[in-house]
């Protein structure tokens, strides 16, 4: 694991605190001096296969998205399996549209992507990544505070271009509250988006041409 800030793995614990179904450790960069807490889910290190919570590492390796996916081997019955450790910052607050707010719930928004996905070339890998990169996004951001139809927008902007049932379905559940004809726009808005992503894609920049080749 490497601090966020500066990248150095000279990291220390200075505080540990064991939630219902997680440990939040509150870690110190010994080069740069800034703190930042990670949020390790207890249910992450049983085996899945046998269920024991005795395993080894073999190897780790960070990912694109900046989390830290440990290879682990069961002392048990001898079977790997995979975790993920991610940064978390308890301090950003979704606000509701009934003005209510809440902590930031990464695991939540992972399940509202898996439903939207259901029955569809949706796998839980892109899935993961979704969620991993908009949490980060909303980590760089000066504000903490974030409306949820931002959170659905920034989901919507990635699934537009994989898939439109998907889209239509996460789209509906935060924006669909009119019915057929708020369906209908939906859709409509949905291949709009496609059509427009696609036209970007392809469409190479003009080259102005050199007087000299003339």
């Amino acid at each position: 694991m490497r601090c966020p800030t500066c990248g150095s793995a000279r990291l220390q614990v200075v505080d540990t605190r064991e939630a219902a179904d997680a440990t939040r450790r509150r870690r110190a960069c010994q080069e740069c001096g800034r703190r930042f807490t990670t949020y390790e889910r207890r249910d992450a290190y049983t085996c899945p296969h046998c269920g024991r919570d005795e395993a080894r590492i073999e190897s780790w390796e960070v990912t694109p998205q900046r989390a830290l996916r440990r290879h682990r081997r069961c002392a048990e019955c001898g079977r790997g399996y995979q975790t993920l450790e991610r940064l978390a910052r308890m301090d950003i607050r979704v606000l509701k549209a009934d003005g209510r707010s809440e902590a930031f719930n990464w695991g939540k928004l992972y399940r509202s992507i898996m439903i939207a996905g259901t029955k569809r070339p949706i796998s839980s890998e892109w899935a993961e990544a979704t969620a991993i990169q908009i949490e980060n996004q909303l980590l760089s951001r000066d504000a903490f505070d974030v409306d949820s139809k931002q959170i659905a927008s920034l989901v919507m902007e990635r699934l537009v271009t994989l898939d439109e049932v998907a889209y239509v379905r996460y789209a509906s559940s935060y924006f669909g509250e009119g019915g057929i004809p708020e369906m209908l726009e939906t859709i409509n808005e949905s291949r709009v988006r496609r059509e427009r992503t696609e036209i970007e894609r392809t469409t190479l920049p003009l080259v102005p041409t050199d007087p000299e080749d003339s």
